[in-house]
């Protein structure tokens, strides 16, 4: 977990990042103003202006772990049952069942389908809503 957390945090960092500085900051100053705790501005103002790029620098970071082979075999091994993550099994299985492997990748295939078209209305709806 922490090899993949270490290879897709950037992901998330750099998408909520984006969406904090494109923040309008006068929201959070309102609520100040208004007499809300830093905690409170936080929870109920900043967490909701910024849920799409939360969501979007989740959805990144996850799907880059998902496929992550790289630094889980290179630092937490392929040790199964243990630190096997989906590619590893796939890449061990090459060798032995192809059919598995392929049944395998096609599931990896499959779930970031569903995810990319369950946000597809997230992500191009914003667009369309930009367009206007």
């Amino acid at each position: 977990m922490l090899a993949e957390t270490f290879v897709a945090m950037p992901f998330l960092v750099i998408t909520v990042e984006a969406g904090l500085r494109s923040m309008d900051r006068r929201y959070e100053d309102a609520a100040a103003s208004l007499g809300a705790r830093p905690w409170t501005v936080f929870r109920r103002v900043t967490v909701p202006l910024t849920a799409p790029a939360l969501i979007a620098g989740a959805a990144l970071a996850w799907a880059r772990a998902l496929g992550e082979f790289g630094a889980t075999i290179t630092f937490a091994g392929n040790i199964e049952r243990r630190t096997q993550t989906t590619p590893l099994a796939v890449y061990n299985l090459l060798e032995t069942d192809q059919s598995v492997a392929i049944a395998l990748s096609l599931v990896l295939l499959a779930i970031s389908i569903v995810v990319l078209v369950s946000l597809r209305d997230h992500w191009f709806g914003g667009l369309r809503d930009a367009a206007r």
